[in-house]
Order: structure tokens, then sequence, then C-alpha cells
């Protein structure tokens, strides 16, 4: 029989953070071929961000110019809810959705990554 593989266990919300750290997210547009790499936008928690064109990629007019999504934190948790007027924002949901750190954010036709992080008060 062969040997068990035990998956590691994931820390929770209460230990991965210091009391005196603030839970962050970052919303990194992935660069596509051609382009410099852009850098990564921080939300602290407590944000409810609505994004648009205009502060994300100002450029990219597949991205709605008014709000494409709404970013927010609730119950430990940061999700998104799609606001475009076509549906095109996914990790596809009508109310909103749990990110997970990695997970990739397709807005129009841009892709951005995702992940959690906390920065010192």
């Amino acid at each position: 029989m062969p040997d068990e593989i035990v998956a590691p266990v994931a820390a929770t919300e209460e230990e991965w953070y210091d009391e005196d750290e603030i839970p962050c997210c970052t919303l990194r547009p992935i660069s596509l071929p051609g382009e410099r790499e852009m850098t990564e936008k921080v939300y602290d928690e407590g944000t409810e961000v609505y994004l648009s064109r205009q502060n994300t990629v100002s450029r990219d007019t597949t991205i709605d110019d008014e709000e494409q999504a709404c970013l927010f934190f609730s119950d430990g948790h940061w999700f998104i809810e799609d606001r475009s007027r076509d549906n095109s924002t996914y990790v596809h949901a009508g109310a909103g959705i749990k990110l997970e750190p990695g997970d990739i954010i397709r807005m129009g036709d841009r892709l951005f990554e995702f992940n959690i992080k906390s920065r010192k008060q």
C-alpha cells in the first residue's frame, strides 16, 4: 500500500496576520507581450474599490470606463463582484465571489493577478 500523502494545512485568517498588521490585497495587471511590467495596486481591508479603466489600465478600452467591478473585504475575506455593462469580469459571479491568493481575474481583455498580504500599521 503506498504511503499516504498529507496536504499541508493552510493558516487561518487569525494566524496569518499579527494584530499590528492591516490585511491588504493587491491587484497586478499582467502585462501583454511587448509591454513593460505594470505595478500592482494595494488595497486595505475595509475599502470598497470600484474598478474601472481609469484606475486599472487606462489605455485598455475593453475595460468599462465607468464601473467594471467592485473589490471588497467582508467577514475576513476579499470578494469581487461584476459591475460591467456586458458581464465581462471573470471570475464571474452575480453577487460576489470569494477570492484566493493567486486568482486570475479577467476584466475586458486584461488579466489581473490577485494576492493577499499585510502591512504594518
